[in-house]
């Protein structure tokens, strides 16, 4: 009930900002997301699976309110439980990246204050990943691993701050020079309840719980490219894979990835992403992950894009010791996204993907789907048709 209580007052919110004039105050959407897949071959089981994420997002700018250089903002979703990758194709690295429990829950809702152009300090709940290991990009694939990569997602407790459970935060931005931002973070170590999956919001911060410490570097060394680096750490004890029944301090990982215009290939765009964590506290223990994008494809449909996508995931030895999983899983994913109009889209997307490794033994899973994606914006945030 409290799900569909925060969604009644979210809606009621959103009437005035999608029918109000272009300098209202406060920035809505709205973005319905329905995956229908099927497991052609492989995995746990063939068969079908529909899934479904509805998102509302309000955001306040405080210029308008006599309150320059601050913002405030939210974020609900309600999602609809059914399984892909834990149900159907076994993958570890979740084949659609909307897959979560049923629930309703609150996602984001923090605070933030700008110091000119150069800085701005951020607190609240917040989703680690609109900051952090986030490429441009990639956003266009339906793989989780393509949006934030399984050295990082599957980290800590109950992994970090990500969808679908987010945890409070401090994030400061500063950018000394117009090529440079550097970005840190501290979040608290376990997101929501473990013992309570299901929640609506839960702020709990236990004893044990610890942080985790985050920063990132990112530099614009060429027009539309960008070379960043990433290290994070979590302040908890971690049971070892390698050595059952003993205890380490602290987990911790690097990644880093380019992205940017690819060279000698006129229309397209890509990136190279490499990740490492403890492979003694961790399964997925390496990752290297890349992918070409190519927008307008077609000259007749300027707002489509057409992508290839390759993530390996690579489990540490502790981690497969006596196990009998695969030394890697690796999804190769082809996606099209057809852009009706502004606010509907339609994406045919087909993944194969050698040795999921939820499971030992499983075969290679073929999956097959559409994705469906409507959007209504606030009318100051809408694109021209």
């Amino acid at each position: 009930m409290i799900g569909r209580r925060a969604l009644a007052a979210a809606i009621l919110l959103l009437g005035p900002a999608l029918s109000g004039p272009a300098n209202a105050q406060a920035s809505f959407v709205l973005h319905d997301t329905l995956d229908l897949w099927r497991n052609l071959e492989g995995g746990l089981k063939v068969g079908d699976t529909q899934l479904n994420k509805l998102q509302i997002a309000v955001t306040l700018a405080g210029d308008e309110l006599g309150q320059p250089g601050w913002k405030a903002h939210a974020q609900y979703f309600r999602t609809n439980g059914e399984r892909l990758s834990g149900g159907r194709s076994g993958d570890i690295q979740t084949a659609s990246n909307i897959e979560a429990l049923s629930t309703d829950r609150l996602m984001e809702a923090w605070v933030e204050k700008s110091f000119g152009p150069t800085g701005a300090l951020r607190a609240g709940l917040m989703d680690l990943n609109s900051d952090f290991d986030s490429i441009e990009p990639a956003g266009l694939f339906t793989g989780s691993s393509h949006g934030i990569a399984p050295d990082l997602s599957h980290s800590g407790l109950n992994g970090p701050s990500i969808f679908p459970v987010s945890a409070l935060g401090v994030h400061g931005t500063w950018a000394p020079r117009s090529n440079l931002t550097l970005r840190a973070a501290a979040f608290d170590g376990v997101p929501g309840d473990p013992a309570h999956p299901k929640a609506f919001a839960t702020v709990r911060l236990g004893r044990r719980d610890g942080a985790l410490l985050i920063t990132q570097a990112d530099w614009v060394f060429a027009p539309g490219a960008q070379a960043s680096l990433g290290a994070w750490r979590y302040t908890a004890d971690f049971d070892r894979l390698d050595q059952p029944g003993r205890r380490q301090s602290g987990a911790a990982g690097v990644y880093g990835y380019v992205e940017g215009p690819a060279p000698g290939l006129t229309g397209w765009k890509g990136w190279v992403r490499l990740g490492r964590a403890d492979p003694d506290v961790a399964v997925v223990a390496d990752y290297l992950g890349f992918g070409l994008v190519h927008d307008a494809p077609f000259r007749s449909r300027p707002d489509d894009q057409l992508g290839f996508a390759v993530a390996r995931a690579g489990l540490g030895a502790p981690a497969r010791r006596g196990t009998g999983l695969p030394d890697t899983e690796t999804a190769f994913e082809l996606t099209y996204r057809y852009q009706v109009d502004s606010r509907l889209s339609l994406q045919p997307d087909i993944q194969y993907i050698v040795h999921p490794a939820s499971r030992p033994g499983l075969d290679n899973a073929l999956i097959a789907g559409l994705r469906v994606a409507v959007t209504f914006r606030s009318k100051a945030d809408r694109p021209q048709d």
